[in-house]
């Protein structure tokens, strides 16, 4: 199998090659880095708290969070199994709020995307990250508390649309989890600064591709011009809230 990416039809190539695997009932996912240093960490294995233990300090810094976002109608977008702090952790990461889910896409152009646009690395190679997972995707495990699950993990970030609403209704970080084709995935607590491709598990198996910084260029090209807003809709007073409430507690 091809191992770097040089431009954007090798991607395609790939995927065309891990077909296989799907017809066989694989999972594929997909996860871009923009930067060949960046783990397989969620935020808050790549941080350093500031007071306090890893643990007690995502605690406190989610317990913040749902502070701020308190009065928000927001669960009326909830599926009814889904435990209401993983629901609220899944919209906050993505307003960049710092906690243990680490998100994966089932689009290969959105991973793309991510690993290309960063304009910080635009002239470093980034990687592609492939999950191939032959589990059974549990939505049962949706109804967990996300600080008490004692295993690996992969969810399905589902959503709900009431009568009368449309995506343009939803939260800045529910529209985020629709566009982006979401799953993530969550480990417990005490592995949370172990990189998900150094643990050992036989669900899932975990193949690394070089993107050259020559292939991002060429990606960016052939995507459309909408994709960016498509994936990142908005930039909210929210998100800049949830930052100040992530730099009280890590550094």
């Amino acid at each position: 199998m091809e191992k770097i990416i040089e431009k954007y039809n090798d991607a395609l190539a790939l995927r065309s090659q891990l077909a296989t695997l799907q017809n066989l009932g694989f999972h594929l996912l997909y996860r871009g880095h923009a930067n060949n240093n960046f783990k397989l960490l969620s935020m808050i294995g790549r941080k350093t708290p500031k007071n306090g233990d890893l643990l007690d300090c995502e605690m406190r810094c989610f317990q913040d969070y749902k502070n701020l976002i308190a009065g928000k109608n927001w669960t009326q977008y909830m599926m009814p199994f889904y435990n209401i702090d993983l629901f609220y952790m899944s919209i906050g990461r993505h307003l960049h709020l710092d906690c243990r889910l680490l998100d994966w896409t089932s689009s290969l152009e959105t991973a793309l995307y991510f690993a290309s646009s960063d304009k910080n690395f635009t002239s470093e190679n980034g990687h592609l990250w492939i999950m191939v997972y032959n589990g059974k995707i549990d939505d049962t495990i949706a109804n967990v508390n996300p600080f008490d699950i004692k295993d690996f993990a992969l969810i399905k970030e589902n959503y709900f649309v009431p009568c009368n609403k449309s995506m343009d209704d939803f939260p800045l970080g529910e529209q985020r989890r629709f566009a982006q084709n979401g799953f993530f995935t969550i480990v417990p607590s005490n592995m949370l600064t172990t990189p998900l491709d150094k643990m050992q598990m036989d669900t899932i198996r975990l193949i690394r591709v070089e993107i050259t910084s020559d292939a991002k260029i060429d990606i960016l090209n052939q995507l459309p011009d909408s994709y960016s807003n498509f994936l990142y809709k908005g930039n909210s007073e929210l998100e800049a809230q949830i930052k100040l409430i992530n730099s009280k507690y890590f550094k």
